[in-house]
């Protein structure tokens, strides 16, 4: 504006500002763009980020790409304070401490700052634009032999997108207990939508192409919009899970328990939620999983008293402790017929 301006006026000094800023912006713009991960790894990292529908791929120049995925959290906690009647000042001050903390341990590790961002997914739905991408990680433990069968997490994310923090996270108990992580993006988080679990679906089949997986030791766990999409398990031809862990779960309100329960036909469940929690009481949470029970699931519910929703990140050594521990009840024991 201000080069145009200048020389409207004939005003040098003007001109010459304009020119400096578009300048500085420019340079400004390409070394963000030179220094933003590419979202490739090598096929010998352990974390990919890789692609499950036809042409998916990383987009380098899109926001979600060039700016740091902890400042779009960041970013994004502003605008929930702003927007959300039951987040909090407080929740958000005490979430950035913990996210920062999280961020700090993934910026030492060359692989995770590498793989990139699967942020841009988000703007893409937000645009009314096609998001559904095939986009997931993968995380493979250094022990693992990629060519033998291996149990296998798939872990659903919630609302906000699908974090490179979450699959962090789990990185010490997949390497305790050799087992890979998959973890598809679907956009924001809304896996009812059409595609969700197909999305699922071929990101295990692809998975699968780069480190054997155990087709009787997969386990499917959803953080909170994900529990929708675990509500979904097995609606259409797919991969038997050989449990399901809902983690502070928002349920499929179209699909009763009843229903869910008749799929899923003598499987195990973990139920881990909040006590406090605002957004998915207890109660609600409770009721479902009492519903599972009797229509004749085995379930195991867990109540962490005093904790909100964020659960997963307030309590994040025991949360990962319970889960280890769960998974290790299957590692050694063969599937029911």
């Amino acid at each position: 504006m201000l080069w145009s301006l200048g020389h409207e006026r004939e005003s040098q000094w003007q001109n010459s500002l304009g020119k400096s800023l578009l300048l500085a912006g420019m340079a400004g713009f390409g070394l963000v763009a030179w220094r933003s991960p590419d979202g490739r790894t090598e096929e010998s990292a352990r974390i990919h980020a890789r692609y499950s529908a036809p042409g998916g791929k990383h987009i380098s120049l899109s926001v979600g790409s060039l700016l740091p995925e902890i400042d779009q959290i960041h970013l994004g906690y502003a605008v929930a304070v702003a927007f959300d009647p039951l987040f909090t000042r407080q929740q958000a001050k005490e979430l950035s401490a913990m996210t920062d903390r999280i961020y700090a341990e993934i910026s030492s590790d060359a692989d995770f700052t590498a793989v990139g961002s699967a942020l841009p997914a988000i703007y893409r739905e937000m645009c009314f634009e096609e998001f559904r991408d095939g986009h997931y990680f993968h995380y493979i433990p250094s022990k693992v032999d990629r060519s033998k069968p291996t149990p296998a997490l798939v872990f659903l994310h919630g609302s906000g997108g699908n974090f490179k923090a979450y699959v962090w996270l789990f990185t010490r108990m997949a390497d305790e207990l050799g087992i890979t992580v998959i973890a598809p993006t679907f956009g924001f988080g809304n896996w009812e939508k059409k595609g969700g679990y197909e999305t699922i679906t071929r990101a295990i089949e692809d998975a699968g192409k780069h480190a054997a997986i155990d087709p009787e030791q997969i386990h499917l766990m959803g953080l909170s919009n994900g529990g929708k999409g675990l509500c979904l398990a097995e609606s259409t031809a797919g991969p038997k899970y050989r449990s399901l862990i809902f983690l502070s779960a928002v349920l499929h309100d179209r699909i009763r328990p009843k229903e869910l329960a008749a799929r899923l036909q003598q499987r195990r469940i973990l139920v881990l939620s909040g006590g406090s929690d605002d957004r998915v009481p207890w109660d609600y949470v409770s009721g479902y999983a009492d519903k599972l029970k009797a229509g004749g699931l085995d379930v195991t519910q867990r109540r962490f008293d005093e904790e909100d929703h964020f659960l997963f990140f307030r309590q994040r050594g025991e949360v990962i402790a319970v889960v280890t521990n769960w998974l290790k009840s299957f590692l050694h024991t063969t599937a029911p017929p």
